[in-house]
């Protein structure tokens, strides 16, 4: 499926399927997610069939836009493989090896970062890698002057953007996809270096693009000429020639840095854990892009491995400790959320989500020196079996 096919009408899909009754209530346990939505309140029950784990009636196929919402709905509940294997990109990179060889991303994506103001890195809503790409950028973008993250999925409120920027944390109410856990980690991480968070994604499909671009330019631009703005988004609203990207530069004047995550596939060839761009054989300096006239660089990753349970890029991206599995009370499986400890009692998003299914699974679960709460509830009725505070004291 291309890219150009995803758009507004998947995050309708997507929202108003995850939207459930028990997210819905604002008084919902926050792990209701992972059990609101199939009638046998158990999203791993039947693991021959991809499609039995779709919790979604009727028939599908791979274009149906319910794929592109299972895919979301297990990434949301930290089901990451299982999110990778109901959707990918289009393109093989293996393919392209006879005229390209394989390099690391980070680097040349900082260096050309540095020649424009504004930088740009799309995602799929549901592969929670991409937004893995966007955190290791974010300290060399910030020590090159970059201060503002802009996030199409933040919900349009102005209260939203303030009370993420005062307190750093996300909640369920904040929007769809911030509901997955590496997203909570990027706002997270981007405040603690010092970012303001922009929301600018408010209109319908119709003027979007255009609506966004002023958006930006008002919130940003108009306040700071000589600001630099990195901008995290969905599929094809990173294109050049029809969409946002292309909008700044008319509005602002600014030749975006535009880099897909969304076109390339895994490369199956190699395994590693950090993203990858295809050098030109020829010409180390030219560097592959599925469409040059849409975006500049292509991005892909190495195949995805499992180190200590979780996926080799997770693994990689963030600083990881084994937990102990006595918070599960010998109930398996048994579901497991950290969060950022408050005391007002905010449902926050959690930074981390797993699933154990048996006893004596090791779990490594990301590890933060701020107070955080580990909750862990019966993965099959969703029934709260304990809390745990570590980093005891309190924000």
């Amino acid at each position: 499926m291309l890219p150009q096919q995803y758009g507004k009408a998947v995050i309708f899909c997507a929202c108003s399927l995850i939207a459930v009754p028990a997210l819905a209530n604002s008084s919902a346990n926050p792990a209701s997610l992972i059990f609101a939505v199939n009638s046998d309140k158990r999203v791993f029950e039947n693991t021959q069939s991809l499609e039995n784990q779709i919790p979604v009636k009727g028939h599908l196929d791979s274009s149906s836009a319910n794929i592109q919402y299972a895919a979301t709905y297990h990434s949301i509940v930290g089901n990451y493989f299982e999110a990778e294997k109901l959707t990918s990109g289009v393109i093989n990179p293996d393919m392209l090896l006879n005229d390209y060889r394989l390099v690391p991303a980070l680097e040349i994506i900082e260096q050309k970062a540095a020649d424009t103001r504004i930088t740009m890195v799309n995602e799929a809503y549901h592969n929670a890698k991409h937004r893995a790409l966007t955190i290791a950028l974010l300290k060399p973008l910030y020590e090159q002057g970059y201060r503002y993250l802009a996030l199409e999925a933040l919900t349009p409120q102005v209260s939203v953007e303030q009370q993420i920027n005062k307190h750093g944390f996300i909640t369920y109410e904040h929007g769809i996809y911030t509901m997955e856990a590496t997203y909570a980690s990027l706002i997270f991480e981007a405040k603690s270096l010092g970012y303001e968070i922009i929301s600018y994604d408010h209109d319908s499909q119709q003027g979007r693009a255009k609506a966004a671009a002023e958006h930006l330019k008002e919130k940003v631009f108009d306040n700071n000429l000589d600001a630099k703005l990195l901008v995290h988004l969905g599929f094809s609203q990173l294109d050049e020639q029809n969409q946002l990207a292309s909008e700044l530069k008319q509005t602002l004047k600014i030749n975006p840095l535009t880099v897909d995550q969304v076109r390339l596939s895994e490369v199956q060839s190699v395994s590693g854990n950090t993203p990858l761009l295809l050098a030109r054989v020829a010409s180390q300096s030219q560097h592959y892009s599925s469409d040059p006239q849409r975006f500049d660089l292509s991005v892909t990753w190495p195949r995805t491995t499992i180190i200590n349970n979780r996926p080799s890029w997770l693994s990689s991206t963030f600083d990881l400790q084994q937990q102990s599995l006595g918070v599960c009370k010998e109930v398996f499986p048994c579901y497991l959320e950290l969060s950022f400890f408050v005391d007002e009692g905010k449902k926050l998003v959690p930074i981390d989500k797993i699933t154990v299914e048996k006893p004596h699974d090791q779990v490594y679960l990301k590890h933060y020196s701020t107070p955080l709460t580990l909750s862990s509830y019966n993965a099959v009725t969703g029934e709260l079996i304990t809390q745990k505070q570590l980093n005891q004291k309190q924000l």
